[in-house]
């Protein structure tokens, strides 16, 4: 075990495994003029005697699991008010600064969020997969999947307080650089371990030319098992959380899905019309926010991306799924036949409140306008 640390260090904990890796982010918190303290026995940190000492407690992604689960309900035993975070190497700095000095890059008001999504579980909620699925469903039902800032030539800044101040203050829609990283801070700052991953999209994709990884999903790991969650794939998003290690189809509220392990790969299959179809592939790598800045730059602004050409949103509540692309509304029910709609301009901005639950701005009406004129893209 450690020794208790000085006084003028107790603010702030990281604990890890590697002494090489903790020196280094050890280093980088004094180059911002923060002195920490580093403990690389996770099995025993939780019994320093100071351990109720600290105001932020960083926990390296090397320490996961029933030990990452430990350590939590020890810290907090100690000192509820403990700011517990999980970190990787090149974000520990930024973030244990910051939390300390009152602003957590990553963190999100999470009442406004339960409101927002019209959650109202348990006070205290339990890191579980009962709570992980309805926070899903809850999620995709009410905060729609939607690309109109791109097709409107805006742009889309996905920093946390920009992505927080559309999807929960203005209740507005999505994409999934949006969506996820909304949700991935929602559940580390529950407490569940979550990391965000980067995939490549196959879905509709022509042989032979491959696209680049330019897709945000989610790892989220419960106990020793570890999760697929994805609450920004549109309208072929799976609607609950899917095991990784399952390699045989899962049952969500909607379709069915399955993952393929290949090499250090993983791909998502999904099942429509009796069919399989490939939706995009991954590896367990983890990223960082600023990993997915380029990839959001291309998406929001190439003339190549999917999501240039035409105006595109997606829900799914329990009765039914629905995706919109330029005019044509297509909804998928549980147990019945898809039904497919060719929309009016009026149609369409009836579609973007009633069904998407989107306030109809004005600078909409050229989009609407060219969705009808385009037909769809056809």
């Amino acid at each position: 075990m450690s020794a208790p640390a000085p006084a003028s260090a107790r603010r702030a904990l990281l604990i890890g495994r590697s002494p090489a890796v903790m020196e280094g982010a050890l280093a980088e918190l004094r180059a911002l003029g923060v002195e920490a303290v580093g403990d690389v026995d996770p099995e025993r940190a939780g019994d320093r005697p100071d351990a109720g000492d600290f105001d932020v407690v960083a926990i390296g992604r090397g320490v996961g699991g029933p030990v990452r689960a430990r350590l939590r309900e020890r810290f907090l035993a100690r000192n509820p008010r403990v700011r517990l975070m999980d970190v990787t190497l090149h974000e520990t700095a930024g973030r244990v600064a910051g939390a300390l000095a009152g602003r957590d890059p990553e963190g999100v008001d999470l009442a406004a969020y339960f409101a927002r999504i019209g959650y109202s579980g348990p006070a205290g909620l339990d890191l579980d997969l009962e709570t992980l699925r309805a926070l899903v469903a809850a999620h995709m039902a009410a905060i729609p999947f939607e690309n109109l800032d791109v097709v409107a030539g805006k742009g889309v800044d996905i920093s946390a307080g920009s992505v927080d101040a559309k999807l929960i203050g203005a209740r507005r829609g999505g994409y999934c650089y949006e969506q996820n990283g909304l949700f991935k801070r929602v559940l580390a700052a529950l407490g569940f371990e979550v990391d965000a991953l980067m995939a490549r999209v196959l879905l509709g994709q022509e042989p032979g030319r491959p696209l680049g990884r330019s897709h945000m999903t989610l790892k989220v790991t419960l106990g020793e098992e570890a999760h697929l969650v994805d609450v920004g794939f549109g309208g072929y998003g799976p609607t609950a959380p899917l095991r990784l290690a399952e390699n045989g189809p899962q049952e969500t509220p909607h379709e069915r899905y399955r993952l393929t392990g290949y090499g250090p790969l993983l791909r998502l299959d999904g099942e429509a019309e009796g069919r399989w179809a490939p939706l995009y592939e991954f590896s367990g790598e983890i990223q960082l926010p600023v990993d997915y800045l380029a990839a959001n730059w291309f998406t929001s602004t190439h003339p190549s991306s999917f999501f240039t050409r035409q105006m595109v949103a997606a829900r799914a509540t329990d009765e039914a799924r629905y995706a919109l692309y330029g005019r044509r509304l297509t909804i998928r029910r549980p147990g019945a036949d898809i039904e497919r709609r060719e929309l009016s301009a009026d149609e369409i901005g009836r579609a973007l409140e009633d069904v998407f639950l989107l306030k109809v701005a004005p600078e909409w009406a050229p989009l609407i306008e060219r969705a009808v004129r385009d037909d769809g893209g056809r």
